[in-house]
């Protein structure tokens, strides 16, 4: 009897695959970019930004981040002209262990220092738009949508769930439609944002709601131990520092078995937004949102999506804490 035929490779595959796997290696072989990968963990990053806390130039930055894409580490996105960086999604089991052993280090305190200074940056950009654009805010979003389209459909996945009517917060509250239809529904709500004429605006419609309550504070202030059963935000991750770090934060402010609601917008190449309106972000894909409430804890519940004017589209997403309710 003839032997069966041995299988042997294709030679161009096993070429691709041991390049791949070489490239992969040298990419890690070098203490910046393990750095860079380590950095962008968990956030998205434009050059100049990674520049600053990485305190390298930009010359010598730019080759180490083409390498990293290069190799499949890296995606980019480029936000009108600018150009950010996260760390990419489909990549391999190698890749996959190297990142896992790039992530078990511990940043030192200067470079930490520095990624906060960036942070501190981008809300100082979004306040000062606030203080001296509230005025004219509503009009250019109404250029993008009217805020009755995406509250009824937040509203929508809010009422067909079996939430714990106790308490619910919305973040950045804007002219406080919203809040009043939560204080419909909930015992008590409390609208908060870091801008005080934004909450000026949202007072004035809720004056006569006792179970409203207002904070002029930043989200990320709030103490550990006051917890929501929901936490709604209406076009307000497109403006912040740091989306992953507003997923986290909600869900430690979530009580078990708790609800997120986020309507943002889908990525857009509308550069004008971003003057117009404050953006920091030109919107996200939903698989973004999704792993950023993923590393939260947070469970996709359910999804929608509106066509709205100008070519903008609007998601809503909700999100459920992933731990067991515990109602009264």
């Amino acid at each position: 009897a003839n032997p069966a035929p041995q299988h042997r490779p294709d030679q161009a595959a096993f070429s691709e695959s041991l390049e791949h796997l070489v490239a992969q290696t040298k990419a890690v072989g070098d203490r910046l970019r393990c750095l860079v990968l380590r950095v962008l963990r968990e956030e998205s990053y434009g050059v100049l930004e990674l520049c600053q806390i990485l305190d390298t130039s930009q010359p010598a930055l730019s080759h180490h981040l083409k390498v990293l894409h290069g190799a499949g580490f890296l995606a980019r996105r480029r936000e009108g002209n600018r150009i950010f960086y996260r760390r990419a999604s489909d990549i391999g089991e190698l890749a996959r262990a190297l990142l896992a052993g790039i992530d078990d280090i511990e940043l030192p305190t200067d470079l930490n220092r520095r990624v906060e200074q960036v942070h501190d940056e981008r809300r100082r950009r979004c306040e000062t738009f606030f203080i001296e654009h509230a005025s004219e805010f509503r009009v250019n979003q109404a250029r993008i949508s009217e805020s009755s389209v995406y509250a009824a459909g937040m509203l929508e996945l809010i009422d067909r769930d079996d939430l714990h009517p106790g308490s619910a917060l919305e973040i950045g509250p804007g002219e406080g439609e919203l809040l009043s239809a939560l204080a419909a529904r909930f015992q008590h709500v409390v609208g908060i944002d870091s801008a005080s004429n934004m909450l000026e605006r949202a007072s004035e419609s809720t004056a006569e709601l006792t179970n409203v309550r207002l904070l002029n504070r930043d989200f990320t202030d709030l103490p550990a131990d006051q917890r929501f059963d929901l936490i709604v935000a209406a076009m307000v991750v497109h403006h912040l520092a740091s989306p992953q770090g507003f997923f986290r934060q909600a869900a430690r402010q979530l009580v078990p078995g708790g609800m997120l609601v986020v309507a943002e917008l889908c990525s857009h190449d509308h550069e004008w937004a971003r003057e117009a309106c404050g953006d920091q972000w030109l919107g996200f894909e939903p698989q973004e949102l999704n792993a950023w409430a993923e590393n939260s804890g947070l469970i996709l519940a359910d999804s929608q999506f509106h066509a709205q004017q100008n070519g903008f589209q609007i998601q809503i997403q909700s999100y459920r804490n992933s731990s067991t309710p515990q109602h009264d």
